[in-house]
């Protein structure tokens, strides 16, 4: 239940809470239950360990003002506002992996769950976002 709290107010402060019927904030919450974190968080050092081993797609949520800080290399830039009018540029093939990053965790988690509401089965988020990524020292992108 408290996952389904967290994503309400990651929705209200993205102003999208209040435009959806309540039947759906309720199919998204019964989503939410269902997924077990352990299944899509990952660490930064276990992120760069997936990043190696399975060359997922790699999504950045964040703003462009942030995106032009620093990046994941060979990562995609889409901001979450953005995500469901450019679905096309993600991959086509539903079990190819992603990993889904913004500044702090959170967006992305929101990014993430709306992913596996598509239908994408590897799904991943970077928990900390790129702050723990660059906590951790990991290789960064400059435009």
């Amino acid at each position: 239940m408290r996952r389904g709290w967290i994503l309400l107010v990651l929705l209200g402060s993205l102003g999208l809470a209040q435009e959806m019927a309540p039947s759906s904030l309720q199919d998204m919450g019964n989503f939410i239950k269902k997924i077990n974190p352990a299944s899509y968080l990952l660490y930064a050092a276990e992120a760069k360990d997936f990043v190696e081993v399975f060359e997922p797609f790699i999504l950045d949520v964040r703003t462009t003002e942030e995106r032009s800080r620093g990046f994941l290399p060979n990562s995609v830039h889409i901001h979450i506002s953005q995500l469901p009018d450019r679905l096309s540029e993600l991959p086509k093939e539903k079990d190819k992996p992603i990993l889904v990053y913004c500044g702090s965790g959170h967006v992305s988690a929101v990014a993430a769950a709306y992913l596996r509401a598509l239908g994408y089965k590897e799904v991943k988020n970077l928990n900390g976002g790129f702050r723990s990524w660059l906590e951790q020292n990991l290789p960064v992108q400059k435009p």
